[in-house]
Formats: C-alpha cells, structure tokens, sequence
C-alpha cells in the first residue's frame, strides 16, 4: 500500500456516532446504558471544537436512538457550523415498532415510549429500500425539510453480514450484494440519490474480518468490481486493518485499485 504523503489531522478523522445512544441487543451493536442527551452535544462539540467536520451514524446504531441523539447535538449548533459538516447515516436496515409496524420516529426516551428493544429490524437493499431509509433516518436526524442542513452521505451497511442475514448461518439466506447490485438495487438507489443532489456522497460501509463475520471481505470485494466505476465516494471498512487482523489488506488495494478513499 502506498502511504499518505501528508500528515494526518482532525480533517482525516469521522467521530463516530454509535456510542452517543444507548446500545440495542445482544448483537451487532450491542448494548449499553444511555449517557444522556447532554453526553452527545458535548461529544460532538468537542469534535467540532478540534476541528472534525464529518460525522458517521446509522440506523442500526441503538435503533435509531444514535440518529436522534446526534440530531439533537447537530440542531443547537449554528445553521453556519452545521451547512460546514458531512454527516453520514446507513441503509440497508429498517427498524419498525412491534405493536403497529410503524418506521421508529424521534421519541425514543419520551415517558411511556416502548423500549428500543423491542423495535423490529427488516432489511431492505432495494433503491426504494434507501430512499426509505434515508428519509426515515432525517425524520430521526429531525434534518427533515431543516434550510441548513448539513451535507448528507449515505452508505449501503452490511449486506449478506447482519443480524437478520448472515452468509453461511441459515438456509433462508438471501444474496443481498447480488440484490443491492441488481437494476432495482440499492447501489443504483443511491447513485440516482447523489444525482439528484439529495445526497452528496455515496458510500459503503461494512465489516471487514473473518473471524465473526465470515466472508465480509469477499462481499467488500464483488460490491467494488460489481458495481459501476465511481459508485462509491468512499468505503468505511471496519476491523480489517489493525495489530491483530490484517484480513482487510485485498479490500484496501481494491480501494486503492479503483481510487476509492477508505
């Protein structure tokens, strides 16, 4: 791999956003005790305050409780700080309440609010599946219809490497990569997304070791070379690359291959 010629700084750094919710399940995201709404303004504005301007939060982080708490931080800042700012939310997993099936909207530490862990998760990795997402998640972002929004990023998140649908774990496992690349898929959803200025950056964002996820980087690897040549702005590649796995090394010189920023 070739090595950045520039140094890092706070520009090169995403503060990510799953740890400003309480945590959901035992899985995945796992679970943890909820800090507080006044915990998540001041971690995203120590972030701000050292100069990171890019934000990265999902769906699946505390079922939508991660989305609400950021938007919560984001909408006491200035419309000039937050126009400054890139913020990145996930599709691919819709989170819907037990009792009616209704899309999980902001509210979730209201008096008398069913608890997040009873909020059901349907994947989707259809275009219509992100186009549904992402105006779910700015319901929750309460980014919806706002005039100084910041700049929006979409990912495609964990396809064939879910909860709901692991490679490998059940007969009832479906081809997510193959869906999301097909014509009706969700990597087309988000190229007509970003075309129509929706959104400003079209990503992935997926695990990229064997060890628990099994296969991940293979599917890494066919979304990249399945899909056309510009797809993605960017790959959020997590657990591949550190002291104890490096399994993510052939998923970074595809990125490296095809010019997509990791």
């Amino acid at each position: 791999m070739r090595l950045r010629s520039e140094p890092l700084g706070a520009s090169s750094v995403v503060l990510g956003g799953i740890w400003i919710g309480p945590g959901w399940g035992n899985r995945g995201d796992g679970s943890r005790p909820d800090l507080g709404e006044p915990n998540a303004r001041a971690t995203v504005r120590a972030a701000l305050d050292a100069g990171i301007t890019e934000i990265d939060t999902a769906p699946w982080y505390g079922a939508g409780a991660s989305e609400e708490r950021l938007g919560q931080a984001l909408r006491v800042l200035s419309p000039e700080t937050r126009a400054g700012l890139l913020v990145h939310t996930k599709a691919g997993r819709l989170f819907r309440e037990a009792a009616s099936g209704a899309p999980c909207v902001r509210g979730f530490d209201r008096p008398g609010a069913p608890p997040i862990c009873t909020r059901v998760c349907v994947n989707d990795y259809t275009a219509e599946g992100a186009r549904t997402s992402l105006s779910e998640s700015l319901e929750r972002l309460g980014l919806m219809n706002e005039i100084a929004c910041p700049r929006l990023g979409l990912r495609i998140h964990d396809p064939n490497d879910n909860s709901n649908n692991r490679k490998g774990a059940s007969a009832s496992w479906v081809d997510e990569v193959a869906l999301a690349m097909g014509e009706t898929g969700m990597c087309a959803g988000l190229r007509e997304l970003r075309a129509a200025g929706v959104i400003c950056h079209a990503s992935l964002g997926m695990n990229c070791n064997r060890e628990e996820h099994m296969g991940a980087p293979d599917e890494i690897i066919r979304l990249l070379r399945g899909c056309p040549v510009g797809t993605f702005d960017s790959a959020l590649l997590a657990g591949g690359w550190n002291l104890l796995s490096q399994e993510g090394l052939p998923c970074l010189e595809e990125c490296e291959r095809l010019g997509v920023p990791v």
